[in-house]
């Protein structure tokens, strides 16, 4: 016997006496008040007839009870497997399966977002200094590796309420949230010390380093961020301009129609 007929079984029995005994106690009060003979018959009656009529009933009733519950638990266990499932797609498309970060398409909806009165955010775009020659020196998967070791870097000298995402290719953002100007320099000084002072990747020289050039713009309330976007790509190249290895807030016109096509 199965246990969940053991329960239809035990839970019908229990019904089953507590009829009996009701049915012994209402037919016997009622033949006493009627002065009516109490007989085989009626101890006949009031045993078999609650047996005969409750124990397949009681038995559908938890049957059914039984099937509900095990379709109940089947739904619950469905609908957790769909949630992982689904924060688990959230997950993938929104972030970048190499570093962990941010995709693009997510740093840019995180961008967008509206901001209180008064209330201003600083972006900062991130770039390794000749990303391309390290590749085809040491190969791609070095370079991979690289990438992982600047995203840690990003991660770990940021705030938890800050964005960070993988732009596409070596192209890294930081959302610096509710910091002005002054701030996001320091940070991203930070940042590019940080960088710079990394014991790099294993199996490489010890004079193999990897330095980032950073360009940064302010996003103050109501301010386009597509504007600030441009502006911080714009002061990066400047940073890569003037020598890289730099931070840079502020671009020279006239020395980017050098390096811009």
């Amino acid at each position: 016997m199965t246990p969940r007929t053991k329960r239809i079984v035990g839970k019908s029995i229990v019904v089953t006496i507590i009829a009996i005994v009701a049915t012994f106690a209402l037919s016997f009060t009622a033949r006493l008040a009627l002065q009516m003979p109490i007989d085989w018959l009626s101890w006949v009656e009031c045993t078999f007839i609650p047996i005969l009529i409750g124990m397949p009933v009681g038995s559908y009733i938890f049957a059914q009870a039984e099937t509900i519950q095990d379709t109940c638990d089947k739904l619950e266990k469905s609908y957790e497997a769909l949630r992982e499932t689904h924060d688990r797609l959230t997950f993938v498309t929104s972030h970048d399966p190499m570093t962990g970060l941010f995709s693009r398409g997510e740093f840019m909806a995180r961008i967008d977002r509206k901001r209180d009165e008064g209330e201003c955010d600083t972006l900062l775009l991130i770039d390794p200094d000749h990303f391309s020659l390290f590749n085809d020196k040491h190969g791609h998967a070095k370079g991979d590796e690289t990438l992982v070791q600047i995203a840690k870097a990003l991660v770990y000298l940021t705030r938890s309420g800050d964005s960070i995402g993988r732009l596409g290719g070596e192209e890294f953002g930081v959302l610096l949230r509710g910091v002005h100007k002054e701030q996001a320099m320091t940070i991203a000084e930070n940042i590019r010390r940080h960088v710079g002072g990394l014991p790099w990747i294993k199996g490489l020289p010890d004079d193999v380093k990897v330095t980032v050039s950073i360009g940064g713009a302010e996003i103050p309330r109501g301010a386009d961020p597509q504007d600030a976007l441009r502006t911080a790509g714009r002061c990066l190249l400047d940073a890569k301009y003037r020598g890289r290895n730099r931070v840079s807030f502020d671009y020279e016109a006239a020395k980017l129609r050098v390096v811009i096509p």
